[in-house]
């Protein structure tokens, strides 16, 4: 992996008996706060790789998803949303993957094809709505959107057998370092990092009528998920997945998340200086200080 880049792969953390999370984690040094970048795989009888991971990693992502699954053994690709970090590496694993169906939404795809024009197979694709199931051999595949989301194109995957929730971007939070359990933080942290990051993610939800909106939540709770995983964020389980949907009530009352700007941009270019400076004195690869 090119050692400039400001992230790094955490070892893959199993959260069910057939469950994977390829875990990234982003901007370490940059900040205050880390980022993670998640993608998963479902090791059932017809495999499910769960969003493609960024570009940038890309050659450390092949690797890391294709310990977890053999390419010919997959059966599904999930795209949760055409966001860059979630479909970085699609046509790669399309070209790994010969037996796999792409699931995906019109929407996506006409998004999408602005950058893979027609190189998009139709004859491999399945378009699942939101509240849509796929029969996936040993589990039933639930498409359903979480309660926060910056793309329209955004639906979760609830796996009926495992009981394991993908919430795409929602209900992630960041992190000071490397975590596997929210119970590892600091209360008021975590409670800070999940709203803000909520509130960037959806910055719409200041308008959102909250009688509605707690039918949303409702409708995650509904699914007595035992584990939920996301895009951004450590895994939630038990009384921390009813923590978050209380947390995520709170959204239509709070004002809107306060963006970075100069000052923080400032900042930032002036941390990444001072490490070039003192890579330079010490003989060392500044990219390295930085990552």
């Amino acid at each position: 992996m090119n050692q400039e880049l400001p992230i790094r792969f955490c070892e893959p953390e199993q959260v069910a008996p057939d469950t994977w999370v390829v875990r990234q984690l982003a901007g370490e040094g940059l900040g205050p706060v880390a980022t993670y970048v998640n993608s998963s795989v479902i090791t059932g009888a017809e495999p499910v790789i769960v969003d493609c991971g960024p570009a940038i990693t890309r050659d450390e992502w092949l690797e890391t998803t294709f310990s977890i699954v053999d390419p010919a053994d997959v059966r599904w690709i999930y795209l949760s949303h055409d966001d860059v970090d979630h479909t970085g590496n699609l046509m790669q694993v399309l070209d790994a993957c010969p037996d796999a169906t792409l699931v995906t939404t019109a929407f996506m795809m006409e998004r999408m094809s602005a950058d893979y024009g027609l190189s998009l197979p139709l004859h491999r694709m399945r378009w699942v709505n939101d509240g849509e199931r796929i029969d996936a051999g040993d589990r039933e595949l639930v498409a359903v959107t979480p309660p926060s989301y910056d793309s329209p194109t955004t639906r979760g995957l609830f796996d009926t057998k495992s009981g394991v929730y993908w919430a795409s971007d929602s209900m992630g939070s960041p992190v000071p370092h490397e975590v596997s359990n929210i119970s590892d933080l600091d209360p008021g942290f975590w409670r800070e990092g999940f709203l803000g990051q909520q509130l960037l993610l959806s910055p719409w939800l200041t308008w959102a009528d909250s009688t509605r909106y707690d039918r949303a939540v409702d409708r995650v709770l509904d699914l007595g998920a035992n584990v939920v995983t996301s895009a951004h964020g450590p895994a939630l389980r038990g009384w921390q997945i009813e923590s978050a949907c209380r947390l995520l009530r709170e959204l239509p009352f709070l004002p809107p998340a306060k963006l970075p700007g100069q000052v923080e941009l400032d900042a930032i270019v002036a941390m990444l200086v001072e490490a070039e400076g003192a890579a330079a004195g010490a003989g060392t690869d500044p990219g390295q200080v930085a990552a």
